[in-house]
């Protein structure tokens, strides 16, 4: 972790300046520019309420409609930079072969910069959230708790997507189940509902979505007023186990790298 942590460091200015610059060319030539930045997580929100509370008549006995919103903004912002990250991050090798002789700029810091980027467009989409959950009368001193808890999903992604990408350059059948995965994840992952809503049955299965924790914890710190300090810790010592193990396999494949792209 330590030699981790240098590279990182070492290389920060560089990729800072890097993201900030694949985060501005997204949005050059388009009219809307940077309000998409708004306009994107507002229209997922518009679809989900659409969704589950117009068609669906899905109610939550304790909460009213505008807290019902507010529970699937806190679950469903995350879950955007996470696809996002991913999506976007597990092409990024193949999709950057160019860079494999380049020293100043390691293919390793592309994942990370499309990681970063992909949280970077969620930001905005997380102070809405804060925004929203405070005006309605959830102003809690837990809130304080929330960049640490964005950071380590950061830390997670980068960890999950350096295996992703590097296991895409050998096996291309990831880049096309990318969007499957990330269909899947939508669809298990609870946005639109809470752990209490799923069958007795399936709920050991939100124990092995690392999503669901993070979800879990967004809502308590946000909506409750509540700090998880437990699940917080669980969710620090996984992204950073997630973390060595995504470096590790992607510095020991970066040399066989050449002779599959």
């Amino acid at each position: 972790m330590p030699g981790l942590v240098t590279v990182l460091y070492r290389q920060r200015s560089l990729l800072l300046a890097t993201s900030r610059e694949a985060l501005l060319a997204r949005f050059r030539g388009s009219i809307l520019g940077v309000a998409w930045l708004l306009i994107y997580p507002l229209a997922f929100l518009a679809m989900y309420a659409t969704v589950f509370i117009v068609i669906l008549g899905v109610r939550i006995p304790e909460l009213g409609t505008y807290q019902y919103v507010q529970l699937i903004f806190c679950g469903l912002v995350p879950f955007l930079a996470f696809a996002e990250s991913f999506g976007v991050g597990t092409v990024s090798i193949v999709a950057n072969r160019g860079l494999l002789k380049n020293t100043l700029f390691p293919i390793e810091l592309v994942v990370a910069r499309d990681v970063l980027v992909g949280h970077a467009t969620m930001g905005l989409g997380m102070v809405l959230v804060w925004v929203t959950v405070a005006v309605n009368g959830h102003l809690y001193w837990t809130h304080l708790a929330v960049p640490l808890v964005y950071l380590l999903q950061i830390l997670m992604t980068l960890g999950i997507v350096w295996i992703t990408a590097s296991l895409t350059v050998f096996f291309r059948d990831f880049q096309q189940a990318t969007p499957i995965i990330i269909l899947f994840l939508m669809l298990v992952s609870p946005i639109a509902y809470t752990n209490a809503m799923v069958p007795e049955n399936l709920r050991p299965l939100l124990d092995f979505n690392p999503l669901a924790w993070i979800m879990k914890i967004y809502r308590e710190c946000l909506m409750d007023g509540t700090l998880p300090v437990a699940e917080i810790a669980i969710l620090a010592a996984f992204s950073f186990a997630v973390l060595k193990l995504g470096h590790v396999l992607i510095s020991r494949l970066k040399p066989l790298f050449h002779d599959y792209l």
